[in-house]
Parts: structure tokens; C-alpha cells; sequence
């Protein structure tokens, strides 16, 4: 909310941004590196946010690292487990985890896994993440804006409607945020492929700019007991070093 607060009113730059970014990550990374295996930390839908709004913000690396892990839990049905007993076909996760696997030619079968999906965000990544035709692939941005708003909309109004039962867009700095728009953007741009500019309502807020979190300034600023905490999670998995090579 401090990071809205500093685009819509141009505020001077605090870091907030910086701070959910590095929070999210390292939350991310324990997801996956925590050696007792005492089960997720985040849902599909969950990773799914932070994937794509890494992605959003052109940094590939954390999916990268994770991917052989997140492919894992699929396939030996844990991501299947951290579903809730009445889940809705997911959406966020899927985009984000078939983008990383039509990079390795790799297909993900989500009804093996027990994993019920939109199929939109599978078709998405199958007809439009490698189109060259931007007439083609401005619809399917247009669309994939509209189910944004779609879900963003439904927010906080009603608890049988969140991101565990498929209205998934939660955290409140992607509710103005296109970041699906942007982290295809910048996925088509590491293949080479340019991206049309769609005219949608999503896109002419203030949120609709090249977030680029300054981890280098973060780092700088941030309280001396990060580092403590940091050494000690390193000290408690050895893992986890590899957080000081990413941040």
C-alpha cells in the first residue's frame, strides 16, 4: 500500500516496493528450500502472484532456479495437496509455470496432477506466448486484461470468493497492476518477440509503468537485522546461500 501511495501521489521513493519484492522472494525460495519438508508455505495461486509479478518486473531468475523443484511438487502431487479441499480451476499459477516450461519445450499434464485449471491461461501460453501475429496476440492481451479486472474486482467482497477458491488475483499491489500484460511482455522480449501496445483501461493507470525494484539501493538501506536473519537461515539450511547471490 506504501508503493501505491508513492506512484499515485509521487511521493518520494522509500523502498516499499523493494521490500515486498525481497519479502515475497525469500518466502518463495524457503517454499522450496526448506529441507524438513513441512509442506507449502504458498498455494499454486500464491506462487503464481509472485512468479508473474518477478516476471513483471523483468527478473526470471527465482523461476529459473526453481523450476526443476516446482515441477517436482507437481508431479508428486504436494501442489495438488496445497490446493484447499474446494478449489477452483487455477489460473495465476498455471500462466505462470507454462511460460517456464514452453522454454524447455515441456508440456505440464495438470489433470495427471490432480490440479483442476482455466483452460484460458494453458491456451494462452499454447496460441499466443510465441504468435507473431499481433493482431492475434492483442486479442488474447485483451482478454487476459479483462480477466484481470474480471478478478480484481471480486476482492475482499466476499469470502467464498478469494484466491483459494479461484479468484485469485489477491495481494493488493497487483489489483491495479497489469503485470500478466507486463511479464508477457518481457517473456516475449527474452525470445525475441516484440509486443503489441493494447488499448485497454488496465493500462493507463498509474500502476502501468516498468516497475524495476532497485535491489542494489535496498540493500544499502535496508536494517542491519536482515542480515542477521539472512545468516541465520543460512545457518540453519546451507541452501539458503543462495539468497545472497540472487539479492
Amino acid at each position: 500500500m506504501g508503493y501505491l501511495n508513492e506512484l499515485y501521489n509521487k511521493k518520494e521513493k522509500n523502498f516499499f516496493f523493494e521490500k515486498f519484492f525481497y519479502h515475497s522472494n525469500l518466502l518463495f525460495l524457503m517454499n522450496y528450500y526448506d529441507d524438513e519438508d513441512n509442506g507449502f508455505v504458498w498455494s499454486l495461486s500464491e506462487q503464481g502472484e509472485i512468479l508473474l509479478m518477478d516476471f513483471a518486473c523483468d527478473d526470471f531468475r527465482i523461476g529459473h532456479l526453481c523450476y526443476d523443484k516446482i515441477i517436482e511438487s507437481i508431479q508428486s502431487g504436494k501442489m495438488a495437496d496445497s490446493l484447499p479441499m474446494y478449489t477452483r480451476p487455477q489460473k495465476l499459477g498455471v500462466l505462470a509455470i507454462e511460460m517456464l516450461a514452453s522454454e524447455k519445450n515441456q508440456t505440464i499434464d495438470w489433470e495427471s496432477a490432480g490440479i483442476p485449471i482455466d483452460p484460458f491461461y494453458q491456451r494462452f501460453c499454447q496460441e499466443a506466448l510465441y504468435n507473431e501475429n499481433h493482431d492475434v496476440v492483442a486479442q488474447w492481451l485483451i482478454t487476459l486484461c479483462d480477466k484481470h479486472v474480471e478478478w480484481s474486482a471480486l476482492f475482499g467482497i466476499n469470502s467464498d470468493e478469494q484466491r483459494s477458491t479461484g479468484y485469485e488475483i489477491d495481494m493488493e499491489i497487483l489489483l491495479a497492476w497489469p503485470f500478466e500484460y507486463q511479464a508477457v511482455k518481457n517473456f516475449r522480449a527474452k525470445q525475441g518477440l516484440s509486443t503489441p501496445i493494447i488499448d485497454h483501461p488496465l493500462l493507463k493507470t498509474p500502476m502501468a509503468i516498468e516497475h524495476r525494484p532497485d535491489m542494489v539501493g535496498w540493500k544499502q538501506n535496508r536494517p542491519a537485522i536482515y542480515d542477521q536473519m539472512i545468516d541465520d537461515l543460512i545457518t540453519i539450511n546451507p541452501e539458503l546461500q543462495v539468497i545472497n547471490k540472487l539479492f
